[in-house]
């Protein structure tokens, strides 16, 4: 197993990070991945009715049913409140187990120009702090994703077991039937989660890339409260000597982009950075990364420098 994550990005992206000692975290709904996080929304109904059928529920998702307008069944409802959830701002970097891939080379390593950098996956992973921060393998396996899917659907059954036995005025004692009536209630907890988890499932058709992620899941709605907003834009979060820096925005092309820095300078002297893989098509040289690496404070002589064995170069 490889000691290294490792995170494709451009040479402008790189001199970024070296400089900075950051990770920039973005907005997942304004990438290339953002449709891959709708992907949750492709194997809903089949983990739905086996979470349903082994806690003894019985509902028919398909039967008519009156939400609001275009709404009129149970399984168009919940998608159509996870797609709201999805569409709420997460924000990430990835990474990579496999340090020379070519089909990275040419998604996130700018065409092969750019470089793959090994960081020291059990510093990074230590990137993780419960309700703010935290660090996922990706799920491609559908089978796993279907388990998944159904542990959130199992809890937010507990809850709506919960809530039925402190109703006090609820109007009848059969809790299939409160479920059924009091749907909605569950949809609400249930794709809050199912939100978070769609950040870290992608089509098995990318299994390949292998990838990890760091994820940050802030509350953020039209509806928080000044406090909140306030938090979440002028403080930093300190954990396992990282510093998740308030969030911030950018512009590119037509779009207004948030992202968080996750700062990482504490852990330069504990060789986070431990490899960089210099892409096929590059004209840079390993004595530019050594050096480059040397101004900026790392232990360059400890940080494996290399030239990728991908044969790929642009015409």
């Amino acid at each position: 197993m490889s000691r290294c994550y490792y995170h494709y990005c451009s040479l402008n992206t790189f001199l970024a990070i070296i400089s900075s000692k950051s990770l920039r975290l973005c907005d997942l709904s304004k990438t290339n991945d953002y449709l891959e996080r709708k992907w949750i929304l492709d194997i809903l109904e089949e983990s739905l009715g086996k979470a349903f059928e082994e806690n003894q529920i019985t509902i028919n998702l398909k039967e008519d049913y009156w939400y609001n307008e275009g709404i009129h069944n149970h399984i168009s409802f919940i998608l159509d409140v996870l797609k709201h959830y999805v569409e709420r701002s997460s924000f990430i970097t990835c990474f990579s187990r496999n340090g020379d891939l070519l089909s990275q080379w040419r998604a996130y390593g700018d065409d092969g120009k750019g470089v793959s950098i090994g960081f020291n996956s059990g510093l990074l992973s230590k990137a993780n702090k419960k309700d703010i921060v935290y660090f996922e393998d990706v799920l491609y396996d559908l089978n796993e994703q279907v388990e998944e899917i159904t542990c959130a659907v199992e809890n937010a059954i507990i809850y709506m077991e919960n809530l039925f036995e402190q109703d006090i005025v609820r109007i009848s004692d059969n809790f299939n039937k409160y479920f059924v009536e009091e749907f909605d209630a569950f949809c609400e907890v249930v794709c809050d989660h199912l939100a978070e988890i769609s950040c870290y499932m992608k089509n098995p058709s990318f299994k390949e890339e292998d990838e990890v992620r760091i994820i940050y899941s802030p509350y953020m709605t039209p509806d928080c409260t000044d406090k909140d907003l306030i938090d979440i834009f002028t403080k930093e979060k300190r954990f396992n000597n990282f510093v998740l820096k308030p969030l911030n925005y950018f512009a590119r092309d037509d779009q207004i982009i948030g992202y968080a820095d996750l700062s990482f300078d504490k852990l330069i002297s504990k060789d986070i950075i431990t490899e960089v893989i210099i892409g096929p098509s590059s004209r840079v040289t390993e004595e530019d990364i050594f050096f480059l690496l040397s101004k900026h404070g790392y232990n360059a002589c400890d940080v494996k420098i290399s030239n990728s064995k991908a044969s790929y170069r642009l015409k």
